[in-house]
């Protein structure tokens, strides 16, 4: 992994709008918060210990808020553990309202209008003092940012624009969803200190083994050989009994048509016949999905693909 230097000056030259190689090759875009309805599945695992991927840092977050004991948090991204952190902060000194005003961006509160108080210094200023005690690198990071740059600037360069609708948002993530969630989770973020790893789901070498391992959507984005590949790499790193989320998948049960031009997992035939290796402890389950919550429409489903674990025999 590159030195703490390198990464905030690659940073610092993505707001300068530069040309920044290894953006291209290793760092993709933050996202603010998950895209998943991670409220759909979360009870389906054991989150006695997890390995997840860092994404939004939302998938930390709600695990904790379940009740999780030791979390892992595996990305190539190597700047959501900042944004991790910032989260936190935010999470520590700011009212809910505060919190998603600092947050959000796209799509806030009104459809099509975009919030310009996001990464808002007044706000910023009231928690980077907590930020400073929870991880030092990540105020440095964001600090040097909100210092150089308008605090849009630094919200538009760094993340992805691809935010649900605020209500949306909320009942994705169970700590979100009231005054009282958001309370719970303050209480208990600071019992679990989850551990930062930077690599990918192919080449990675893990030291332990896990109750639950989240890999989100990155299924999608590959061939059906490289999920098998994926699947491979990472069900060696559970426990007995483990469960591997595989992939989510967007607006789809085991019903749905494969439609052409659709990525090549969700030909649920073929990547069933490609993982056979594991069919007889593969499932796919089915929820309230994103577009169910958005439109309020109980018949649009998401669903899981999860690999468990058998046990061994004695």
């Amino acid at each position: 992994m590159d030195s703490f230097e390198t990464l905030l000056a690659n940073a610092i030259k993505r707001c300068e709008k530069l040309h920044v190689e290894m953006f291209e090759k290793d760092f993709s875009l933050l996202y603010p918060f998950t895209t998943e309805n991670i409220s759909g599945y979360i009870n389906l695992f054991n989150l006695d210990k997890l390995l997840t991927v860092g994404s939004s840092g939302d998938q930390v977050l709600n695990a904790i808020m379940g009740g999780a004991r030791t979390i892992d948090v595996l990305d190539v991204n190597p700047y959501t553990k900042y944004y991790y952190y910032l989260k936190v902060a935010c999470l520590l000194e700011l009212e809910l309202s505060e919190f998603l005003s600092f947050l959000r961006y796209k799509d806030y509160f009104k459809v099509f209008k975009d919030n310009r108080d996001a990464f808002s210094l007044p706000l910023y200023h009231k928690v980077k003092g907590t930020l400073r005690l929870l991880d030092y690198e990540s105020y440095l990071f964001w600090d040097e940012l909100l210092q150089n740059f308008s605090p849009l600037t630094v919200r538009k360069d760094l993340f992805y624009f691809d935010e649900n609708r605020t209500q949306v948002i909320r009942n994705c993530n169970s700590y979100l969803m009231n005054e009282d969630a958001y309370l719970k989770l303050k209480k208990r973020v600071l019992n679990v200190v989850p551990r930062f790893i930077h690599g990918n789901v192919f080449s990675c070498s893990l030291e332990d083994q896990y109750t639950a391992i989240w890999l989100s959507n990155i299924g999608t984005y590959f061939s059906r050989h490289f999920v098998k590949k994926m699947t491979d790499q990472m069900s060696k790193y559970l426990l007995d009994d483990g469960k591997l989320l595989i992939s989510y998948l967007y607006q789809t049960t085991k019903d749905t048509q494969y439609q052409e031009g659709w990525q090549l997992i969700y030909d649920l035939e073929k990547t069933f016949q490609i993982l056979e290796d594991y069919q007889e402890h593969l499932s796919l389950v089915s929820f309230l999905g994103v577009v169910g919550l958005k439109f309020q429409d109980e018949s649009k489903k998401d669903s899981v693909l999860i690999y468990q674990k058998s046990k061994a025999k004695e």
